[in-house]
């Protein structure tokens, strides 16, 4: 893959243990953890990043800190305080709710995410809950859940977001929430797939107040790259089988049938994301003389080049994490480097080795 996808999302490897002989054991606190001594959140503005095939956090303040798989990732609450463990149980596993506000970090039985074969978790990105499912990795496998589940924090409950019934003879897998917490776009596979990933099968919008999920066009979640920030539509990157370029293009709810291309036809964006409000968004691409940024409308109109990189190098992640700040990631045969810079292309400043993962809001 060319594409670093912020979201990432929901690949997830097991393996098969002995049942334990003592019940889970709470991970000792981290320091990140340490830091959310009001039982909020790590500082926001916070960036997770890896360094050395370290997951760490580094602060506002310039410190960095170690952080647990759990608390960050694919299984860690967007805000840090909340994470997921997946307890060993025989050859399955237990969801386990951990809370790194505590000290030392609470955990709490899940009790319809029990006996798991390959679970899988989608967070909702105000760390409100997630959705969680069992996602065998082999065709013909059958988890122990049928439907997709979603779990709150607030009461600790559980609810199942689909009937059994819709998906009958095929695996839903969750892919992401939308920013404003309304819908959520998911997959349903059939029961002898082997790929995993919600990016594939058949796609669908559910709106979580109610009605009837939303069938999308045949291939309408591969590439998938994010939702706008004002949670209008969601946006793609995929490649282009003839031409070998990689296509950008927004797929609005109102018109869900009929994607925008954003990408002009002698063009490659590889990476794409957008500003919090969805008005704008900020675009990686290759050119003949290297790597650039650049920024565009929702709509695809105005685009202008930001920033351009030296010959070898290129952008690894994208993120607009703020109204006036956008993030990436630099890779060459030097290392990773992760910059900011303004959205009018101004002040680029490199701030930490590395690459970036997410920012805490």
């Amino acid at each position: 893959m060319r594409r670093f996808l912020p979201l990432l999302f929901l690949l997830i490897v097991v393996g098969c243990g002995s049942a334990p002989t003592e019940p889970p054991v709470p991970p000792p606190p981290t320091r990140s953890a340490a830091l959310a001594a009001d039982g909020a959140r790590l500082p926001s503005g916070s960036l997770i990043m890896v360094q050395n095939n370290q997951r760490i956090a580094l602060l506002p303040e310039g410190r960095s800190l170690p952080i647990s798989d759990a608390q960050f990732g694919v299984r860690g609450a967007p805000n840090g305080r909340y994470g997921v463990a997946f307890a060993p149980n025989g050859s399955a596993f237990d969801l386990l709710l951990i809370d790194y506000g505590q000290t030392p970090p609470e955990m709490r039985e899940i009790a319809e995410g029990q006996g798991l074969i390959n679970p899988v978790v989608t967070w909702q990105a105000d760390s409100s809950g997630f959705a969680f499912y069992d996602f065998p990795l082999f065709g013909g496998l059958r988890g122990t859940l049928n439907t997709l589940y979603y779990y709150r924090i607030s009461d600790g409950q559980s609810r199942a977001l689909l009937p059994s019934e819709s998906i009958s003879g095929g695996r839903a897998a969750a892919l992401a929430f939308s920013p404003n917490g309304i819908y959520l776009l998911y997959a349903v596979l059939s029961e002898d797939t082997e790929a995993i990933g919600a990016q594939s099968g058949a796609g669908y919008l559910l709106n979580l107040l109610g009605g009837q999920p939303i069938a999308l066009a045949a291939d309408a979640l591969l590439g998938f790259s994010g939702w706008l920030g004002d949670s209008s539509g969601f946006l793609t990157v995929r490649d282009d089988p003839q031409s070998g370029r990689s296509i950008a293009a927004l797929h609005r709810l109102t018109q869900l049938a009929t994607p925008i291309r954003l990408t002009p036809e002698d063009g490659d964006d590889t990476l794409i994301a957008s500003a919090p409000d969805g008005s704008r968004l900020v675009v990686a691409s290759r050119g003949e003389s290297g790597g650039l940024l650049s920024l565009l409308s929702a709509d695809g109109s105005g685009r202008q080049v930001l920033h351009r990189l030296a010959v070898g190098q290129s952008i690894s992640a994208l993120l607009w994490a703020e109204a006036e700040t956008i993030y990436f990631s630099v890779s060459s045969s030097e290392g990773d480097q992760t910059w900011r810079m303004a959205p009018d292309g101004s002040t680029p400043t490199q701030i930490a080795e590395g690459v970036l993962q997410s920012v805490v809001r």
